[in-house]
């Protein structure tokens, strides 16, 4: 029996799960991992193919990047769990019509699972800055 976390029912389109799941989804296909740390925490270690759209912004560009995206389920991950289940629960609104899986551990846990990171900004460390500047 897998034990994948918990959910809710106040927020029934909001899952807690463990990286090993959101890592199964994201390797997959069926689930993009967007980070919402600081761009200097991402410069330092981050999940290979992760999307930074960091905290101070998410309101703002995370609709942005659904519509381009046409997503329907995301894997949002910080370093520790804190600040994404900070975001998940108290701004629910914003993942209306997605699936969206909260990373019990953050990158943290991610790491001592032994899954990989990668140093460095790539293109999608830059694109929070690019939606940010489109119209």
């Amino acid at each position: 029996m897998e034990i994948i976390g918990g959910k809710t029912p106040y927020f029934p389109n909001i899952l807690d799960v463990f990286p090993s799941v959101a890592r199964k989804l994201y390797k997959r296909g069926e689930a993009v991992i967007v980070d919402i740390r600081q761009p200097w925490e991402y410069q330092e270690h981050h999940i290979p193919g992760s999307v930074l759209i960091p905290l101070d912004y998410f309101d703002f560009l995370f609709p942005r990047f659904i519509e381009r995206t046409q997503l329907s389920q995301v894997a949002v991950i910080c370093e520790h769990a804190n600040r994404s289940t900070y975001l998940v629960y108290s701004k629910p609104y914003l993942f209306d019509g997605l699936r969206a899986y909260n990373v019990i551990g953050g990158i943290d846990l991610w790491i001592r699972m032994g899954y990989e990171v990668q140093k460095g900004i790539d293109d999608n460390g830059k694109l929070w800055y690019k939606l940010l500047k489109s119209k």
